[in-house]
């Protein structure tokens, strides 16, 4: 596949959250991988669509869909998912889109309960992560 059809955006990497020139990783969080139900409304909306979360930080997470993603870079969005018994709603901008693979986004404000929730389901995922690794 050419660099074009893979970002038809011509987004950097600074756009895609991907490493830069050096190899460096942008990200601020660290993420984990995640299984769960997402449901994204883009502002006033527009759009509906539903996917699965595939990995997620504290500052963002990537969702897997098949939707056909019609917003720009930076468009706000709302969304409910559901991962390890937690359900969480969060405001977030979209970040980058990987058209026919999903799409990622960046929280923005959370509420003391919503950041308690998601680090608390960060800090399974780590513990998980842990487990598996000494396992191999």
């Amino acid at each position: 596949m050419d660099e074009l059809s893979e970002n038809p955006l011509n987004l950097g990497p600074k756009d895609c959250g991907q490493t830069n020139a050096i190899g460096a990783e942008r990200r601020r969080h660290e993420r984990f991988a995640v299984e769960g139900d997402a449901e994204v409304l883009v502002a006033k909306g527009s759009q509906v669509f539903r996917g699965r979360v595939q990995d997620i930080s504290l500052s963002g997470c990537f969702i897997s869909t098949r939707a056909r993603i019609r917003m720009s870079i930076g468009a706000p969005v709302e969304m409910v998912f559901r991962a390890n018994g937690v359900m969480l709603r969060l405001s977030a901008n979209l970040r980058m889109v990987r058209f026919g693979h999903g799409a990622g986004f960046v929280f923005q404000e959370l509420s003391p309960h919503m950041h308690q929730e998601l680090e608390r389901l960060i800090e399974e995922l780590k513990g998980a992560s842990r487990s598996s690794r000494s396992l191999e």
